[in-house]
């Protein structure tokens, strides 16, 4: 384009030569004379832009005019000065602060990230990462912090205020009353066997054997024996055992009830007695060093890994999982408007220190990147971009030159 109106400029300026010269041998004709004061203006014109022209370049024709090949000898102040404007109009840090103020920057990045949420490409992207994180997990250091961890957690533990409030929900939930009736149940299963009125019946015949009696109550006893054997000794006292047990399972039984009392009185007791909770504090010691802390959590960390992993590898699992989760956190945040407010008003304070501390790196590349080009490929870049607009000026400073000289050429004619 700019060779294109670089000739046009120059079929301008020959045809006004051409004219000015073609006109000199008729120059006695009036008409002829007015022609040629319009060529001649119009070369006058055209030679006078040219040189203007050519000037901003370079020097005319090769000859060092001063003050020509402008841009070359003042390229420094032009580097400057479009830097300055660049700088402080152009793209200044009041107007890039203004631009930022208007933009709801954290509003539009959850729209964004929720919108590509729900590709499949983000999806299969999603599992990928979720895998290679696990694998920057320092697993191999996790046991050891977790087993202090519990440690610290059970040495600082007070054993018998903790045991209190066990026991005080235990109370809350009448599990003493639970425990006692599954003793029961399991008492009854033993006593209704067949096995157990056999020993029952055998140790009351054995006891009442070791009697040390004489006279008639050794008569009696022996009368006795000799009526009840053990089978019906036995049967006789496991109806008695399991008729005892049916009224200790009723809720509104005195013995139920006091043994109940009793249980918890002698628990009170044993809980404020001061050997207790040294007590306890030696069985938890003893239990910290019989648990072998450092191969269970070892195992318990290997098994969480491969869990993870075996999750994470499932065909479902951003679907199932990551999204939904990104999602809801997503849509949390959205929903917090104070939490949203500060992370706009975080980000954008930000973006401000940013801009305050990168805004002469503007100057610094633009500086950069003029200055490595020589003087000749920057003007060849000049003029391929605005060369064919300085070309028309030619053109125009021909053409205007030709209709001056005919109007002055007129006035001369005429007046």
């Amino acid at each position: 384009m700019s060779g294109k109106a670089k000739h046009t400029a120059a079929v301008s300026l020959g045809v006004m030569a051409a004219g000015f010269a073609a006109t000199i041998p008729w120059a006695d004709h009036t008409w002829v004379r007015l022609l040629q004061s319009g060529f001649e203006a119009g070369l006058v014109g055209g030679l006078a832009d040219w040189f203007a022209v050519t000037a901003l370049f370079r020097h005319p024709l090769g000859i060092p005019i001063p003050h020509t090949a402008l841009l070359p000898n003042n390229r420094r102040r032009v580097t400057e000065a479009l830097i300055t404007t660049v700088e402080q109009e152009l793209i200044s840090k009041e107007s890039i602060r203004s631009k930022l103020a208007g933009l709801k920057i954290v509003s539009r990045g959850l729209e964004a990230a929720e919108r590509v949420l729900e590709s499949d490409k983000t999806q299969q992207s999603i599992a990928v990462l979720c895998e290679r994180l696990l694998d920057y997990i320092p697993w191999d250091r996790i046991p050891a912090l977790l087993e202090k961890e519990i440690r610290q957690r059970i040495d600082a533990l007070e054993a018998a205020p903790a045991l209190r409030k066990a026991l005080d929900q235990v109370y809350q939930h009448q599990g003493d009353e639970k425990a006692l009736d599954f003793l029961l149940d399991l008492a009854e299963q033993l006593v209704l066997t067949r096995e157990t009125q056999h020993r029952l019946g055998a140790m009351a015949v054995q006891a009442m054997h070791g009697l040390q009696t004489n006279g008639f109550m050794q008569l009696a006893v022996n009368a006795f024996l000799g009526f009840y054997n053990e089978e019906k000794l036995g049967a006789m006292i496991q109806q008695f055992v399991w008729n005892a047990i049916r009224e200790m399972k009723r809720q509104g039984n005195k013995n139920r009830r006091a043994l109940l009392a009793e249980l918890r009185v002698r628990l009170e007791r044993w809980l404020a007695d001061p050997e207790t909770e040294d007590t306890l504090n030696a069985w938890k010691i003893r239990l910290l060093d019989n648990l072998d802390l450092t191969a269970r959590t070892e195992r318990w960390v290997e098994q969480l890994k491969e869990r993870l992993v075996e999750t994470v590898r499932e065909p479902d699992f951003a679907e199932r999982y990551a999204i939904p989760f990104l999602k809801e956190l997503l849509h949390r945040i959205r929903e917090d408007e104070q939490g949203m407010e500060k992370l706009e008003q975080w980000v954008h304070e930000q973006l401000g220190r940013w801009v305050e501390a990168n805004h002469s790196k503007i100057g610094a590349l633009i500086r950069e990147n003029v200055d490595q080009f020589d003087n000749e490929t920057l003007i060849a870049l000049m003029e391929d971009k605005i060369g064919s607009d300085l070309q028309w000026i030619r053109v125009n400073g021909a053409l205007c030159g030709f209709l001056i000289g005919l109007v002055l050429g007129a006035v001369k004619l005429f007046v």
